[in-house]
């Protein structure tokens, strides 16, 4: 039987096509390794969202072609259409597949050739793959959008995607279902642009209605978003997880700069007064909410102050989790032609100082749950019978004592919290509910 291996990079889409694909080629013969040596075949799904995760990811090939040199070696995700050319001098990377034709990758693998026509940057093809599990996990992503239209300036997503599309509606609710019934009670929505589900299939304000609709599906407990614009705050949308409380309140919503004037020459669609409106009746709504964002930190013509604006948005909104990432030039985009590039040696001082920052105010915000009650969805067992997982609201939470049993959502008091995980303990008895 011939082995094989699956390397992946980057987002929850990359996660979920990973999947996607493992199941077509395990369905051809192939058995999976955890090890990458040794193999007939390793497909890297990629990712160069930054010039760090693209150099990252072209070294890890370099090394795995090392390893493996007589294997089928296929590249696929983003980075193989940000710079074939380099890729394909790397010995051994024997086939790279866009993101258009990923769903394609078990045909390639028996001998089919890839497509010598124009690209179709809108194809709805892609959501070709599927998934009917997802081993080693408690809970599923379910993919049902990708691409997008934005063009930010900084950004090479749309051209490594294409354009925004949506999953069709039924395809969606069937997966749904397949994961139900293979004992997933969580799913994970994943997407590019998930705010844009639904727009170009005519479904007015779908994601609200496909969230509902996805939580009548018998054995579906929980659900939970991945990253979100601030556009999908609507009423309706506020109103669905208002009424349910199996939608998970953790909201990943990027901000990218806290200044309006850096929002605009990024060229985000959205105002510093549009987010922040969104984030405030959030708040309102749903004050037990977990708020999350993206910060990018120096891009071209940041000042110091439009880098203390930023950091006064991270404290005003509470955000209880902040990725910081340095600006990266990328190819293609606007945002490299721009005037006024930070220096790195002032760039780093602002990382490092932003890093410090967040960390003080994710600790205020996370201690003011502490004697709030969370229900977490156990993902790992200890030997003591002591176990760690997430809850509704997108903590982090390990439980002390008693019985913890993996795949099970038990309520735990929330006592301490050391760096970015809750200490709790089990069963509950006297606290307030969250």
């Amino acid at each position: 039987m011939p082995e094989c291996a699956f390397i992946t990079f980057g987002c929850k889409i990359n996660q979920y096509d990973t999947q996607a694909i493992r199941e077509e080629i395990l369905d051809l013969g192939y058995q999976e390794v955890a090890k990458a040596e040794g193999v007939d075949l390793v497909v890297v799904n990629s990712c160069t969202v930054t010039e760090r995760a693209g150099l990252k990811v072209e070294e890890r090939i370099k090394s795995l072609t090392r390893k493996n040199p007589s294997a089928d070696v296929i590249v696929t995700g983003c980075i193989s259409e940000d710079d074939r050319e380099r890729l394909a001098e790397i010995p051994g990377v024997t086939h790279l597949v866009g993101n258009e034709e990923k769903h394609r990758i078990a045909e390639i693998v028996t001998g089919a050739e890839l497509s010598t026509g124009p690209i179709k940057r809108k194809s709805r093809e892609i959501f070709g793959l599927k998934i009917s599990g997802f081993e080693g996990r408690t809970r599923a992503f379910l993919k049902i959008q990708d691409g997008c239209d934005s063009f930010c300036s900084y950004c090479i997503i749309p051209y490594m995607r294409g354009g925004s599309r949506s999953r069709d509606h039924q395809p969606v609710l069937d997966e749904a279902k397949r994961l139900a019934e293979a004992g997933f009670s969580e799913l994970v929505l994943t997407g590019i642009h998930l705010r844009q589900w639904g727009r170009d299939l005519g479904i007015e304000d779908g994601l609200g209605r496909l969230l509902t609709e996805l939580r009548q599906i018998s054995g579906i407990d929980r659900i939970r978003l991945s990253s979100i614009g601030e556009g999908a705050f609507t009423d309706r949308f506020l109103q669905a997880f208002e009424n349910d409380e199996g939608l998970c309140r953790f909201f990943h919503v990027p901000l990218q700069s806290g200044s309006a004037r850096i929002l605009q020459a990024m060229g985000r669609d959205y105002s510093l007064k549009d987010f922040t409106e969104a984030m405030d009746r959030t708040r309102k709504r749903l004050p037990d909410a977990t708020l999350a964002t993206d910060l990018i930190i120096g891009f071209p013509g940041e000042t110091e102050e439009d880098f203390q604006e930023s950091m006064r948005r991270v404290e005003e909104i509470g955000f209880a989790k902040v990725h910081l990432f340095p600006y990266s030039p990328r190819p293609r985009t606007r945002a490299a032609r721009l005037p006024d590039h930070v220096s790195p040696e002032v760039r780093h001082d602002r990382m490092v100082r932003a890093r410090e920052f967040c960390e003080r105010v994710q600790l205020q915000v996370a201690e003011k749950r502490l004697g709030q009650i969370a229900h977490v969805l156990i993902e790992k067992i200890d030997p003591d019978g002591g176990g760690e997982g997430m809850s509704r609201e997108g903590l982090r939470v390990r439980v002390r004592e008693g019985e913890a049993v993996r795949g099970q959502e038990i309520p735990l008091l929330l006592e301490s919290v050391e760096g970015d995980k809750f200490l709790a303990r089990h069963p509950v008895r006297e606290a307030r509910h969250a």
